[in-house]
């Protein structure tokens, strides 16, 4: 006897699309949990994510970051959040743009996440 699969496939993807919540304005404000963090090397080859690494340099809207692989700027809409110093840790999620990082999300040493204003040019 053949077992229809509709049925199971139409239910588990209903199930996904209930999990996955609206996309709404409110949405960018709730906190979300950055995904593990990847070499810079790899975050720069496929378009961004999210990477771990040490301050080099500091500006007043960029930083520079770098880890083991690699050494890239990161820029953010706005001003850096205070307490960005050279040599500190620190965790960006962001997508490449202009060779670097644009940041959407900055994880400082002490745990404290800040994310910087977007422009309807960078959804």
């Amino acid at each position: 006897m053949h077992r229809s699969t509709t049925l199971p496939v139409l239910a588990a993807a209903f199930a996904a699309l209930l999990l996955s919540g609206s996309a709404d304005a409110g949405e960018r404000d709730r906190a979300v949990q950055p995904s593990s963090p990847q070499p810079v090397a790899d975050a720069l080859r496929t378009g961004g994510g999210t990477v771990s690494g040490t301050v080099a340099a500091v500006g007043a809207n960029w930083m520079t970051i770098q880890d083991d692989s690699a050494r890239t700027d990161v820029t953010v809409r706005g001003f850096l959040p205070a307490g960005i110093e050279p040599g500190a840790p620190i965790t960006i999620t962001g997508r490449v743009r202009k060779g670097g990082l644009m940041a959407s999300e900055i994880i400082l040493a002490d745990g404290s996440l800040h994310r910087p204003p977007r422009d309807h040019d960078d959804d």
